[in-house]
């Protein structure tokens, strides 16, 4: 068995080496019948590599709106009211302590005036805890994001809005910087941060806790939302779980829980058709770049009868004509595979391409490597197939056809 495996492996070895000295032997050829599998490959490499990116965006666009699996949790009083945040946010986090949820928040709004150097601007005032960011991912895009230390600020410190900053006549580059917030006695509010680009333009975002000290004494809040993140896969099982605790912590209101995030009502992934779509385009590619081989090596091999016959003449059987040809496709489709790879590697991480396709990112993900693997392997399979009939084709060539030639 031994002897077996070690006389294979030669004969791969020697076929190899035996094609590759083909190869450059016909480098027209070569050349002429790889453009297209080069091209082919580099478009599928480019094509699921910028397919992963555009998932990554639409997977933060979504993820903006909840992470999943985000529990939305709501209580009533017996009459249908809402109760006060006072009464129901400490109940909240004491039932995420309790069942060890680690990110949970309190989200509420209400409209405010900023003004500043005598701009003056209508904006959404948004009072959360500081785990609302991670449940909506929000990254600031200038500064940073509000830590649970400044809510011992002696100015409440605030992430506002890209648009809100243009119109106070502010520049992300300045910060910090200081606003009013409020109307007949303002408060100076510290800027420390920059909301997403394109996201939330007109919110101004501001702790719990420095609300609660500042603005909550002449308007208070009368309304809330509470959100908990927590793994999907128990994500039904803990929504009874939060409304059992959480009902206990607030005897006599109706407590009501549920996803909301947008995997909540999926019944398959919304991101499937991308996938489908680059799909198809992956298959036409490499499609149109097997063709492109096959033709070429088709009719090339009809002009090496003279050659493969000779080559009879010296006792090379028919397995080895067949195996040795079809690894000359093998060898050339790597090769060109390897290049397009490469070609696919450099514009995708070119620095202009990756500003256009990156825009907006907030983990951006590295070039994906199933991409370059998964074109080196089609690269392999294409030559394998399209190298089968031409070689089919040379195992028939006999001594005698190399007379006639």
């Amino acid at each position: 068995m031994r002897r077996r495996a070690d006389r294979w492996a030669t004969g791969f070895i020697a076929a190899t080496v035996e094609a590759w000295h083909e190869l450059r032997i016909h480098k027209l050829r070569v050349l002429l019948s790889l453009v297209g599998v080069m091209i082919a490959v580099a478009s599928l490499t480019s094509a699921i590599a910028a397919a992963g990116i555009a998932k990554q965006v639409l997977v933060e666009q979504y993820e903006h709106e909840g992470r999943p699996a985000l529990l939305g949790v709501w209580a009533y009083s017996n009459e249908g009211m809402s109760p006060s945040p006072d009464v129901v946010r400490p109940a909240f986090f004491a039932a995420a302590d309790k069942m060890d949820i680690r990110y949970a928040a309190m989200a509420s709004s209400r409209g405010i005036m900023a003004t500043n150097a005598g701009l003056r601007q209508d904006a959404e005032m948004r009072v959360i805890d500081p785990d609302y960011a991670i449940l909506h991912r929000i990254v600031a895009a200038r500064g940073r994001w509000l830590e649970p230390a400044d809510a011992r600020n002696m100015s409440p410190a605030v992430v506002v809005g890209e648009r809100i900053m243009s119109k106070l006549g502010l520049k992300t580059s300045q910060l910090p910087v200081t606003i009013e917030l409020g109307g007949a006695v303002p408060v100076t509010a510290t800027v420390v941060g920059t909301a997403p680009k394109g996201y939330s333009g007109h919110t101004i975002y501001m702790l719990a806790e420095a609300y609660e000290h500042w603005f909550a004494a002449d308007e208070p809040l009368t309304d809330a939302q509470y959100e908990m993140w927590v793994p999907p896969k128990e994500a039904k099982k803990l929504s009874f779980e939060v409304r059992r605790v959480l009902a206990a912590e607030l005897p006599g209101y109706q407590v009501d829980v549920g996803r909301q995030d947008y995997l909540a009502y999926a019944d398959e992934d919304p991101l499937r058709e991308v996938t489908l779509v680059v799909s198809v385009i992956a298959g036409v590619i490499l499609l149109l770049g097997a063709l492109s081989l096959l033709n070429v090596a088709l009719v090339t091999i009809q002009q090496r009868v003279r050659e493969v016959g000779i080559r009879r003449s010296f006792g090379a059987t028919t397995g080895r004509v067949f195996f040795s040809v079809m690894m000359e496709s093998v060898v050339a489709t790597v090769v060109a595979g390897a290049v397009g790879v490469m070609l696919s590697v450099a514009l995708i991480t070119n620095p202009w391409v990756a500003d256009k396709l990156l825009d907006g990112i907030d983990d951006v993900p590295p070039f994906p490597l199933e991409a370059a693997f998964l074109g080196l392997a089609v690269s392999v399979g294409v030559g394998a197939l399209a190298g089968v009939l031409p070689a089919l084709l040379a195992a028939r060539v006999k001594i005698v056809d190399a007379i006639r030639f």
